[in-house]
This record gives C-alpha cells, sequence and structure tokens, in this order.
C-alpha cells in the first residue's frame, strides 16, 4: 500500500509538471540568463544530459536534487570545468553532506561561474574611417550559488530541492555623449534572482529500473533594464535501467545503463535525449548520447570516465565532448571524490 501511495504521487506530480508546461509554452528563444541551461557535468553531458532518473553523486543537484539522497558516504565532492563555444568558461563545484547516517536528510552546496572573456566595446562614429570607435573591454560575469537539501522518505522514494542565487552582470553599454564635456554617456546592466530546482526519484524495485521528475529555473521574471524576461525553465521526465539486469552476464564485470529523458524546455520545443553508458568492472566507463530534435547546433555527444578507489576514498575523472555545429566542439573534464 505505501508503494501505491508513493506512485500515485509521483503520476500527480508528473501530470501537474505537464499541466503546467502547455501555458508556460507560448514563447520561443525568449528566456533570459541562458549560461543556466549549460551541463555542468562531464559525465552528464557525455550522456546529452540524459539523467534524470540517474545517480551522479553530488553534480546530481544540477540536474535533479532527489538524487543526491541516495548513497551511503558521508561526503561528496564534485568540480569541473567546460570550455564552451566562443572561448566561454565554466567552472563549478558541488559538495554533499550526509550527517547521521542520512536520518535527517542530505544537505549540498554548489556554485557555477561563467568567464565571458573581455569583449572590445565598440560606438558608431562619423568621425572613424572604420565607421566606429573602440571604448574599451567589458567583462560579463554569472554565478550560480545554490543550497540543495534531499530526503530519502524510504527506500525508493526521494524528493530533494535546490535553491540557487542567481546573479547576471552585463557588464556596461554606451548610451550616448554628454554634449558638454564629450564623453561617453554609460550604463551598468545586471541581474539576480532565486531560483528553485525541485525533483522526485522513484526506484520502481523492479530490478534497476528508476523513474524521475525534475523542474528546473523556476524564478520570477528578471529585468536587465525595462522588459522583463523569463529564466529557461524546464520540466523533466527520466527513466532509466542497467540492461544487464535482464541477462546472465556478471554485473560486477559489466554495466550497461540505458537512459531516456523527456524534455520540455520554455523556449524550445519537446526533446527526446537517449543516452548509454558502458561500465567494465567498476573501473571504466564509456558514454553516448543524443538528442532529438537537435538544437543550437548540438550534435552528438561521447565520453568515457576512469574510477579508482584511493584507500577509503573514490576518485572518478570523467571527460565528455559534444559536437556543435558551425561553433565548433565543446570540451568538458570533471572530477568526483566520495568518502
Amino acid at each position: 500500500m505505501r508503494n501505491f501511495h508513493f506512485t500515485f504521487l509521483f503520476i500527480i506530480a508528473l501530470s501537474l509538471s505537464a499541466s503546467l508546461d502547455v501555458t508556460a509554452q507560448k514563447k520561443r528563444a525568449q528566456t533570459s540568463m541562458k549560461f543556466l541551461s549549460v551541463s555542468p557535468s562531464a559525465n552528464a553531458a557525455a550522456l546529452s544530459n540524459a539523467v534524470t532518473s540517474l545517480e551522479l553523486g553530488s553534480a546530481s543537484v544540477f540536474y535533479n536534487p532527489a538524487a543526491i539522497a541516495h548513497g551511503n558516504n558521508t561526503f561528496d565532492i564534485s568540480g569541473g570545468v567546460v570550455e564552451y563555444i566562443a572561448d566561454i568558461n565554466y567552472s563549478n563545484v558541488a559538495f554533499t553532506y550526509r550527517p547521521l547516517n542520512r536520518r535527517v536528510g542530505v544537505f549540498g552546496f554548489n556554485l557555477v561561474s561563467v568567464d565571458y572573456g573581455d569583449i572590445l566595446g565598440t560606438v558608431l562614429s562619423s568621425d572613424n574611417p572604420l565607421g566606429y570607435e573602440e571604448t574599451g573591454y567589458i567583462k560579463p560575469t554569472a554565478v550560480a550559488l545554490g543550497f540543495a537539501y534531499a530526503n530519502a522518505i524510504t527506500d525508493q522514494f526521494s524528493v530533494g530541492a535546490n535553491f540557487r542565487y542567481v546573479k547576471q552582470d552585463l557588464s556596461s553599454a554606451i548610451l550616448g555623449v554628454d554634449a558638454s564635456t564629450g564623453s561617453y554617456i554609460s550604463n551598468f546592466y545586471a541581474a539576480s534572482v532565486i531560483a528553485l530546482d525541485f525533483g522526485i526519484l522513484y526506484k520502481t524495485g523492479f530490478e534497476s529500473l528508476n523513474i524521475a521528475m525534475s523542474i528546473q529555473n523556476f524564478a520570477r521574471e528578471v529585468a536587465f533594464d525595462i522588459e522583463k524576461q523569463e529564466l529557461p525553465m524546464t520540466f523533466k521526465i527520466g527513466v532509466s535501467m542497467d540492461l544487464i539486469d535482464l541477462t546472465s552476464l556478471n554485473k560486477k564485470s559489466h554495466s550497461l545503463l540505458a537512459s531516456v529523458d523527456a524534455h520540455r524546455p520554455r523556449d524550445y520545443d519537446e526533446q527526446i535525449i537517449v543516452g548509454l553508458d558502458y561500465g567494465f568492472m567498476g573501473r571504466f566507463n564509456i558514454r553516448g548520447g543524443y538528442t532529438m530534435p537537435s538544437k543550437d547546433e548540438k550534435g552528438l555527444s561521447i565520453g568515457g570516465g576512469i574510477t579508482q578507489p584511493i584507500g577509503d576514498v573514490n576518485l572518478a575523472v570523467d571527460y565528455a565532448y559534444t559536437e556543435f555545429g558551425v561553433f565548433g566542439n565543446v570540451n568538458r573534464i570533471s572530477f568526483r571524490l566520495d568518502f
């Protein structure tokens, strides 16, 4: 009966997310703070982010915070860097702590920082043969600082939330020229908001089959000037299972994790994402994923990872490569320590 209650609650949550999203899908490509949509984990990115129902340790706070509720280790630390398109660099770190053997839940801290590099500012000028004048360099930045909490209500069902302070600083822009002094008139543009990520994870009890749902970037609108803009809120539903469970192969030697996600972004049409992760001896992994239909020139994602126990500490290093068409390619590298 208890499992029936949790299954019923899960179905209601999925139905609610779908009904809310119907009203949200009115705009396309009109959201702000798009850096929140970039995947920070190499493990997840190699699967093209079909990870809503997967347990990625502390990195799960970026995808489904309910997934950090499971696990036996007291501490879990992960981090990494993303070499994104247009020389934009992302850095991230996540940390989770399970006090009292998870009897009071799991607490987490996470941070994403974006460096857009130095951008040369210009202004139109009829006096310059080039038609413009240089106004110096600007340096936009962005940051998302989060606090997460998750709790495994039972061994099968968990819920979690990640509250994030999000800020994006677009630096200054030239508005005109002061007629009396001839100097430029400029203004700084920045916006901040509190955003919520929420998720649930249900272990069905049938082999390793997991079902999950998450809502990301739920927040009020932000304004850099006058017009208000929405964050890239996304509803996600995912299912995953180790296909080796259906075979007679040795599970200690082989794993073949298949995951499928359905995403409904606020600023794009619905997407189906498929990921495969083959593991050997619990030490080596090869991953691949694809999003249908593709967006933003994004193509196939591939990657791999190595896990090495060092005493009581497990160290994992992962890499992901994603095709981005005319924009080039995106490289990610991340690590994880749990003990």
